[in-house]
């Protein structure tokens, strides 16, 4: 792991440029022997999971799309929306991207409970720590971001089917962001298992449950998972895992597609 000072990642371009290159350089991935179509991140600005995102994005076998669907977890609150920013170009340090009007637009018109809104967005998490690392590893790209006021099992199968409609014939890679807040060595292995085998209906139970584990991002789990499925994804690789530990969050790397 790059020797970093902060704990949090930067928020001014020439720090972050080189936290987010640390990271990447230090990383030993390979990409992976499948078309990936769907990756799960840290959430978090912590810059311990830096070498998880990492992995994860160095792993990826292609990495030109042409729009990025980041699901993040409110961190404002419940809310009974899904919304997608209404900027038409998203800030990062590195450099504007821009907001791909098209998908925001089929994803409001495909479901009652997705609104273009603010709501939940711009809090140093979830897009903002991954545009970074799309931005170093991605060709160019549009984006449609995400957040889930509320992850109710109703929600995760409407935005997934949403988001798997959308992925159709669009060269797209989903991008949900989760951190994992505690766990039980059981519910960790259990957690990497049901995602290996593209296990919604267990994903749902163990998330929802919360005794085993609990994670900031189910919503993002859940849905990205139900999306791949629409895809007919038969192909996941592990990329990295870091347990929570002193109060610190774990996080997992995970991509998704078919063989």
């Amino acid at each position: 792991m790059p020797e970093i000072e902060a704990s949090k990642f930067a928020t001014q371009r020439d720090p972050l440029d080189a936290q987010v290159s640390g990271f990447l350089k230090a990383s030993q991935a390979q990409p992976v022997d499948f078309f990936a179509h769907t990756i799960i991140v840290p959430n978090s600005a912590l810059v311990t999971g830096g070498s998880i995102a990492a992995d994860a994005y160095k792993s990826l076998p292609c990495t030109d799309f042409d729009t990025v669907i980041s699901i993040a977890p409110s961190e404002v609150g419940t809310f009974r929306k899904i919304t997608v920013c209404s900027l038409a170009r998203y800030n990062s340090p590195l450099g504007d991207v821009a907001v791909d009007d098209r998908i925001r637009n089929e994803l409001c018109d495909e479901d009652d409970d997705i609104y273009v809104s603010d709501m939940g967005h711009f809090d140093h998490r979830g897009i903002d720590i991954q545009l970074p690392f799309l931005q170093k590893v991605c060709s160019d790209f549009s984006v449609a971001p995400l957040v889930m006021g509320m992850e109710s099992v109703d929600f995760c199968k409407e935005l997934g089917s949403a988001v798997g409609e959308i992925m159709f014939n669009r060269n797209t890679l989903i991008v949900a962001c989760v951190d994992i807040l505690s766990a039980t060595p059981v519910g960790l292995a259990r957690f990497e298992k049901y995602i290996i085998d593209l296990d919604v209906s267990r994903m749902m139970i163990l998330l929802n449950q919360e005794n085993e584990i609990v994670v900031r991002g189910k919503g993002g789990v859940l849905t990205a998972m139900i999306a791949a499925n629409h895809r007919r994804a038969n192909a996941v690789h592990i990329s990295g895992r870091k347990r929570p530990e002193d109060g610190s969050p774990g996080f997992i790397g995970a991509l998704i597609g078919r063989s």
